[in-house]
C-alpha cells in the first residue's frame, strides 16, 4: 500500500513538475525586480521594450521518450486521448456505412415492391384471362350438349317415322 501511495504522490508530482518549474522561475524574477530601483526598471538595456521567445522545435510530449518521466497519468490520459480519436474516426465511418446501407436497403425494398406491384398486376390479368377462357369453355361445353341434345333428338325422331 505504501508503495502505492508513493507511486501515486510520484506521478502527481512528474505531472505538475514543468508548471511549478516556471512558477518558481516567475516569482524568483518577481523578487528580482522588486530589489531593483525604479531607475533600474526604465534601463531599457535591461528591460527593453519588446519581448523575444524562444520555443523548441519539438516539444517532449511529440517525442515518445519522455513518458517515463511526465508520469504514468500522463502517459494514460495520452493513450486514451489516442484511443478516442481512433474510436471516434471508426464510429463516423460506421455511421457512413451504416447510411449507406440504410440507403441501399431502402433501394432493394422500392425494388422489391415494384416487382411484387407488377406480378400482383400479372396475376390479375392471368386470373382474368382464365376466367375469360373458363367462361368460354363453359359457352362451348354448354353448345356441344346441346349439339349432341340435338343428334340424340333428331335420330330417335328418325327412328320413329
Amino acid at each position: 500500500l505504501l508503495i502505492a501511495i508513493m507511486g501515486d504522490i510520484f506521478d502527481n508530482i512528474q505531472e505538475n513538475a514543468n508548471s511549478e518549474f516556471l512558477f518558481a522561475r516567475a516569482e524568483i524574477i518577481i523578487e528580482i525586480e522588486n530589489m531593483l530601483s525604479t531607475s533600474d526598471l526604465k534601463n531599457e538595456e535591461w528591460f527593453p521594450i519588446w519581448l523575444q521567445v524562444l520555443v523548441p522545435t519539438q516539444s517532449d510530449e511529440d517525442n515518445g521518450s519522455s513518458d517515463a518521466w511526465q508520469g504514468k497519468m500522463r502517459a494514460l490520459r495520452k493513450t486514451i486521448t489516442d484511443v478516442e480519436a481512433k474510436l471516434g474516426s471508426e464510429i463516423s465511418d460506421l455511421k457512413t456505412k451504416l447510411v449507406e446501407s440504410d440507403a441501399e436497403r431502402r433501394l432493394a425494398e422500392a425494388k422489391r415492391d415494384e416487382a411484387m406491384t407488377e406480378l400482383s398486376t400479372q396475376i390479375k390479368l392471368s386470373n382474368a384471362k382464365s376466367d375469360r377462357m373458363e367462361e368460354m369453355l363453359s359457352q362451348l361445353l354448354g353448345q356441344k350438349m346441346e349439339e349432341e341434345q340435338n343428334d340424340t333428338k333428331e335420330k330417335e325422331e328418325g327412328g320413329e317415322a
